[in-house]
């Protein structure tokens, strides 16, 4: 059991990170090719497909995954084989409803929602991805119940790799060419970003047929055979599916609030601040090129934001999900043993994990978000002009983030999954307000919604952390466990930065940058053995799979 587990995370890990390795070739090509405009409509797309998508999504397969794995363990494969049935039929139902509201709600969405009428190639080319993704998740959910972890990262290779070859190829053939089909490039880009987004569909669809192929050859692996259900049968297994599903489909769905905030205001508050402030408008060098570089600066500054700056954070936001899932499994263990002092032994492991991780890649990426943006995105300078204190902004504060993420985890042990859905609520409120505060500020524009995002998630973390501490008598001390990991970050971002300034003239800006970032590193690990060496080698072993016994507190 223990090997199989180590198996299946080295498994899942190494496929997240090459998954997220090809997702930035999609994004990073694409931000070069359709500029902040053109990744706008590419955005939008996505805004009304991820909260359809994460409903169809995410309440079946983990219901399917908890209930394979109680059945296999009693040997149960016929109730397997039913359970599977009825998930793949309830799926299929959900993504073609899903795939239906896309494609009905498209106009009306791009139009008087998102303000993007050229958006509409792309959201009605993404609508079917809808039912493959559903149709896939439930055999990943089937898979991860039997312990089989190969089939899920399969699947998710090929769709990463389908998805950026197929997707920058098309989109930069259909470009490329705009003069020709379409007159000039410009109004080329939202053909273009909808031929990424056709690459994006037709992913999902290989990914599903891998999946569909795979278990038709591995079908006799397993006694799955069992007599034939009748249709009343069904219809009770489904009913009972969907029931258990709902709330952990309607929670997936409430995490993208976030996202849609900022298609809701940023576009929006945009073109009201240069309705209010037309004088700070044509003062400032930068908007003043702005507005004359495109017909619509609310369109290009969203795409900015959510298809650069949101991008190019993710990949380091993502590091704090690993270690959430690397220490759940020993969390869940503890609540379910009731010690109280092992608890809090991996809560604080927890904590000090996400913000070791999570720390230093979010002071370097804050410090270097210019030099980051220049070498990913060279052909976008007036793109890297109002990312580059966004990004910083949002990475200068993503250690909250991260750590709210943790609290999300701890109550997720304790069997409260109502609770992330209300603090996602809660979050999407507070940055919905703040960003009409805060973008409408000529001079902050996009990092006004950084810094919504940045204050919303203190704000959450305050709350959940006051409501673990009421509903289970936790003390998380979030700045004790985390402030060793906080300030070596801090120690070794002054010292890249010093040594970038040094070597910047001598070396060039891409070497400069990787030497200052390694040395930077070498200071952060040195200053981590310095203050809190114990629990730093405790969190590595935890993120290599090793149980290690709790320390005694002092």
């Amino acid at each position: 059991m223990g090997k199989s587990f180590m198996k299946n995370t080295a498994v899942m890990f190494a496929a997240m990170f090459i998954s997220k390795g090809l997702g930035a070739v999609l994004k990073i090509p694409l931000g070069n090719i359709l500029g902040g405009e053109g990744m706008c409509y590419f955005t939008t797309a996505y805004s009304i497909f991820t909260p359809v998508l994460s409903f169809a999504c995410a309440g079946i397969p983990t219901i399917l995954t908890r209930n394979v794995a109680e059945y296999a363990a009693c040997g149960e494969y016929g109730k397997i084989r039913a359970e599977r049935r009825c998930s793949l039929l309830l799926a299929l139902m959900i993504g073609l409803a899903g795939a239906a509201l896309i494609c009905i709600a498209a106009v009306p969405f791009v139009c008087y929602i998102a303000d993007s009428p050229e958006s509409l190639p792309g959201v009605l080319l993404i609508a079917p991805a809808t039912v493959f993704c559903s149709v896939t998740a439930v055999y990943r959910g089937y898979y991860e119940g039997m312990s089989d972890a190969v089939p899920t990262a399969a699947s998710q290779v090929i769709e990463s790799v389908v998805k950026a070859a197929l997707g920058v190829g098309l989109s930069y053939f259909v470009y490329a060419n705009g003069v020709r089909f379409f007159g000039s490039q410009q109004a080329a880009l939202p053909y273009s970003a909808a031929a990424a987004i056709l690459g994006v569909t037709v992913s999902e669809l290989c990914g599903a047929f891998y999946l569909l192929l795979r278990s038709r050859r591995k079908a006799d692996i397993r006694p799955l055979s069992g007599n034939k259900l009748s249709m009343g049968e069904i219809y009770d297994i489904c009913r009972r599916i969907f029931l258990k599903a709902l709330p952990v489909s309607f929670g997936a769905a409430a995490s993208n609030l976030l996202s849609l905030a900022d298609m809701f205001t940023i576009s929006n508050c945009v073109n009201i601040s240069r309705s209010i402030f037309p004088s700070q408008w044509a003062q400032s060098e930068s908007l003043s090129e702005l507005m004359a570089g495109t017909s619509d600066p609310g369109n290009f500054l969203y795409g900015c934001y959510a298809g650069i700056v949101m991008s190019v954070y993710m990949l380091a936001a993502a590091a704090s999900g690993v270690v959430a899932r690397c220490a759940f499994p020993r969390l869940a263990a503890a609540v379910g043993c009731g010690s109280k002092a092992r608890i809090d032994s991996e809560i604080k492991l927890l904590i000090k994990g996400t913000a070791v991780v999570t720390a230093p890649l979010t002071v370097f990426m804050a410090v270097f978000s210019e030099q980051i943006l220049d070498i990913l995105y060279p052909v976008r300078r007036t793109e890297v002009m109002f990312c580059t204190p966004a990004l910083a902004v949002l990475s200068a504060g993503g250690i909250a983030a991260a750590l709210l993420g943790a609290v999300c985890a701890v109550f997720n042990s304790y069997g409260d999954f109502g609770f992330p859905i209300r603090i996602t609520l809660i979050g999407g409120a507070v940055k919905l307000f703040l960003n009409v505060l805060f973008i409408i500020v000529p001079q902050l524009n996009i990092t006004g919604a950084s810094l919504s995002l940045v204050m919303s998630s203190a704000i959450c973390l305050i709350y959940a952390s006051a409501a673990a501490k009421k509903r289970f008598g936790l003390d998380m001390r979030f700045m004790a466990y985390s402030a060793p990991a906080v300030s070596g970050a801090l120690t070794g971002g002054v010292g890249a930065f010093l040594f970038h300034r040094g070597l910047v003239n001598s070396a060039g800006e891409f070497t400069a940058l990787l030497i200052s970032v390694a040395l930077g590193g070498v200071m952060y690990v040195m200053m981590l053995l310095i203050t809190d060496s114990g629990e730093f080698i405790r969190v590595m072993k935890m993120l290599r799979g090793k149980v290690l016994p709790a320390r005694k507190s002092t």
